[in-house]
């Protein structure tokens, strides 16, 4: 793994040293285990390497003005979920890797997108129509459609132009979470892990907060927030001989009891029942010793 940092007193790498497939030790394989690669680039070069070809320079122009925390990371093979990135980086909190889906409302055809920290949930889909003031005979589905710069495993709010509604593109909301926002906005030395273009082993690091307000400055229409990880589930008690047995279904799980249950919760306590396979991305801890159940 390679990280990569924004430092104007870097002297300008030149033509060669900018393909960082073949000088990068984690991409040729000469040092892929080694986590102390570290690299730091002013910003024209930083933007050459990781953010031109997708036209998202926006990124190290915003965190460069404002002083703010930014990296990139390499990796030495290919990553599609939050948990194949979560063991390669090691200690890295899962809570702390967003992943993004893209939903397609039937009717517009338009895209609606939603940001969220890995908490093991599925979007529920009616909260979401109702925020999205669907009429009844409208419905949302996983798309299977994404703006440009991205594909399946590297989807992320980062858009550009061209993906707004108007401009040829189908994009008209991007929501992060409420509470993760809140939250995140007084831990913001803590970073959050984005996926970004189209490459697998590339990811962007910045805090959830810092990420929101960017977006929020360039796409004032587009990007909002709303209280997506909503806390619902039912509760079964249960008294017998002595023992107390509490059962607890989550519909959906926000940030705070996610980051809760993260902290305290040991190894083969949950069963799951899973009947959305197109969005299955469930922590280990929830699926140890094959726990997850097919419906």
């Amino acid at each position: 793994m390679s990280i990569y940092y924004i430092d104007n007193d870097a002297f300008p790498k030149t033509e060669n040293e900018l393909i960082i497939e073949e000088n990068d030790p984690s991409l040729n394989s000469q040092k892929a285990n080694c986590l102390d690669n570290e690299f730091k680039l002013n910003i024209d070069d930083f933007n050459k390497i990781f953010f031109s070809k997708y036209n998202i320079e926006y990124l190290g122009d915003y965190f460069c003005s404002k002083n703010l925390d930014l990296r990139v990371v390499t990796y030495p093979s290919e990553t599609n979920t939050c948990f194949e990135k979560s063991e390669i980086l090691g200690s890295w909190n899962p809570l702390n890797i967003i992943k993004v889906f893209y939903f397609e409302c039937s009717m517009k055809k338009s895209l609606c997108a939603v940001v969220i920290p890995e908490t093991g949930c599925f979007i529920d889909k009616k909260h979401l129509k109702n925020i999205l003031n669907l009429p009844c005979n409208d419905f949302i589905k996983k798309s299977d459609y994404l703006p440009k710069n991205m594909n399946f495993g590297t989807c992320s709010p980062f858009i550009i132009d061209e993906d707004l509604q108007g401009n040829d593109g189908r994009v008209e909301k991007i929501i992060f979470d409420t509470e993760t926002l809140f939250i995140k906005k007084d831990n913001k030395k803590i970073l959050d892990d984005f996926s970004f273009g189209s490459d697998h082993r590339l990811s962007i690091q910045i805090n959830y907060y810092d990420c929101f307000r960017m977006l929020k400055t360039r796409y004032p229409d587009i990007i909002t927030d709303e209280e997506i990880l909503t806390l619902s589930f039912k509760e079964k008690f249960v008294r017998n001989k002595g023992k107390i047995k509490i059962a607890y279904e989550f519909k959906t799980l926000n940030y705070r009891t996610a980051k809760f249950i993260n902290s305290i919760h040991g190894y083969g306590d949950v069963s799951i029942l899973n009947d959305y396979i197109d969005e299955l991305d469930i922590p280990n801890i929830l699926t140890y010793k094959n726990r997850l159940k097919k419906r």
